[in-house]
């Protein structure tokens, strides 16, 4: 039996990473993926880094994880990204540049595809939010299951469509996942699916989120953790990072 453990959007929350992990190995897991933005706005990049490195999580880039090494990337930010930016590549050295570097954009894993964002750069935005965006991101994978970060909310799209054909958002059906609900996975559809974030959820719960792949059983499941939500808060505030950064962790927004 494989299981294996999605988590995204850690954004320098070292204590709900470290809630994540623990819950994670709990359940038990042959693998954790990671689905990008490893930092960013958060106040413990360099030590999120280190525990993927140590952990051997296999993570594909996120756009925040980019912004460290890619000065493009960073002038698309609003400007509390832009500040939660620059304290973040003040705090990693030349080891978590390479880390970042050899992180790939995308990647297929058996009959699974990875990315942070969209797979389609030119999808008129790489926040999959609803099901016009989703159409479009079909168009950019053929495997049975998409995992994706980004909008920091735990949803799937699915579809009956197959191949590399257009799909019509009208085909594509949506699905916000409540914890601990298991999804079954119809062999005979396509799913984009996003497990929520590990440390800014913005989906009204401010537990952190990750999700478990039952290859097996062909189901997919949520799971939230409570983590130490005011230690994270007093160190956003105590890093001098904007005060919104630590208000909007109590309210999952």
């Amino acid at each position: 039996m494989a299981r294996f453990a999605f988590i995204s959007d850690i954004h320098g929350n070292l204590q709900a990473f470290e809630a994540v992990l623990d819950a994670i190995d709990r359940r038990g897991v042959d693998g954790i993926l990671c689905l990008g933005d490893v930092v960013g706005y958060g106040p413990n990049p360099a030590e999120c880094l280190d525990l993927v490195a140590e952990r051997r999580i296999f993570t594909v880039q996120g756009n925040h994880d980019l912004s460290v090494i890619d000065n493009v990337e960073a002038h698309r930010f609003t400007p509390t990204a832009r500040l939660s930016m620059e304290f973040t590549r003040d705090r990693l050295d030349d080891r978590h540049r390479e880390q970042i570097a050899a992180m790939p954009k995308i990647a297929d894993l058996d009959d699974a595809t990875m990315c942070h964002a969209s797979p389609i750069e030119d999808a008129g935005s790489d926040y999959i939010h609803d099901q016009r965006i989703a159409a479009l991101a079909y168009g950019g994978f053929t495997n049975h299951c998409l995992f994706v970060g980004h909008t920091h909310i735990p949803v799937a799209f699915g579809t009956p469509e197959v191949g590399y054909a257009p799909v019509e958002p009208r085909h594509v059906r949506v699905a916000f996942l409540p914890h601990n609900l298991p999804m079954r996975l119809d062999p005979h559809y396509r799913y984009i699916i996003n497990p929520g974030s590990v440390g800014q959820p913005r989906d009204g719960n401010p537990d952190a989120s990750f999700g478990i792949l039952d290859v097996e059983q062909r189901t997919f499941t949520v799971h939230r953790v409570p983590y130490a939500v005011e230690q994270t808060q007093q160190a956003i505030l105590q890093a001098g990072l904007p005060n919104f950064l630590a208000h909007r962790l109590r309210l999952g927004a």
